[in-house]
């Protein structure tokens, strides 16, 4: 078995959720549990999950998060262009050939006769086909 297909597979699946934001949303997760356990010594479960989901009283977690994410969100993505590269590809003075255009021939579709091509199926219903 290769052992590589599922390892690149994991570090995919594991980049797709780091771009989309997954990190963040598993820090908050992990904060609000923590609300939520810290909020029911003093009170109810109900109480505690209002308290933690109304946006009244974030946790130290939760504001480094929130300020980690705008942080984040307000960084632009750039990328520095080469210009190097710019003119070894306007600079080179290489001719591609256009591709030949050929023909395309197509054989006869298998295992079909030219009857059943052109004619509709038998109306009604043969008793031979109900009974199989």
């Amino acid at each position: 078995m290769n052992v590589r297909c599922p390892i690149m597979t994991m570090v995919m699946a594991l980049a797709l959720f780091m771009i989309a934001g997954g990190h963040w949303a598993m820090l908050q997760s992990v904060a609000w549990a923590g609300m939520v356990k810290d909020f029911s010594h003093t009170g109810s479960i109900a109480e505690a999950v209002t308290k933690t989901f109304d946006g009244k009283h974030p946790c130290s977690m939760c504001k480094k998060i929130a300020k980690a994410r705008a942080a984040e969100e307000k960084a632009p993505v750039t990328m520095k262009v080469d210009k190097k590269a710019e003119f070894f590809i306007a600079g080179t003075n290489l001719e591609i050939p256009l591709p030949v255009a050929r023909p395309m021939i197509y054989g006869p579709a298998p295992f079909v006769l030219m009857p059943e091509l052109f004619f509709a199926p038998p109306v009604p219903v043969p008793i031979s086909a109900l009974i199989s």
